[in-house]
């Protein structure tokens, strides 16, 4: 493998993998800059991902793309901007068995979902997840349950009708 991580990078991908083996879902709130994408695609390794849809914004696709190629992963990776998410098919959908959503806090909508988190939710399903951002929460803490929600590996798996209710009160 070309790409040399830096140290850092590799201990929080050793740590990554084994919090991603034991919940299914992984969440990397990084620093701007520090190398998110390719700590993730490192830990896709790590786990023998075979086929890993990354979603992100069109400016970044490029540069994933280039990390991917250059590191030599043997998994297939397919990116994939949020705006483009509806026309991934029923098939293309069952053969990713990893998730890798950058930019996770336009995820966080409160206090209902937006639309770009029903589909995600609707791909990821019960599929590993790693999240990644360098600003998890930008407005409140609330925005965390809409980016973790997307999974059926939620950490928050028991709140969904205490959130509906409160959704509710706050709607009224």
């Amino acid at each position: 493998m070309p790409v040399e991580l830096r140290p850092y990078q590799v201990d929080i991908a050793r740590r990554g993998v084994d919090i991603l083996r034991r919940h299914g879902i992984l969440y990397l709130a990084m620093e701007v800059r520090t190398g998110k994408t390719l700590t993730a695609l490192q830990i896709a390794y790590n786990v023998g991902a075979k086929s890993v849809l990354f979603c992100t914004r069109v400016k970044a696709m490029f540069s994933i793309q280039l990390d991917y190629e250059k590191a030599n992963y043997p998994f297939e990776l397919d990116i994939i901007n949020y705006e483009s998410l509806h026309k991934i098919t029923k098939a293309q959908e069952d053969a990713f068995d990893l998730v890798i959503c950058d930019e996770a806090h336009s995820l966080g909508a409160f206090p209902q979902p937006s639309e770009r988190a029903r589909m995600v939710r609707r791909l990821v399903g019960h599929k590993n997840l790693i999240l990644l951002s360098g600003t998890p929460t930008p407005e409140s803490y609330s925005q965390l349950f809409h980016q973790f929600w997307v999974s059926w590996n939620s950490p928050f798996p028991y709140l969904s009708s205490s959130a509906r209710r409160m959704q509710a009160l706050l709607s009224r």
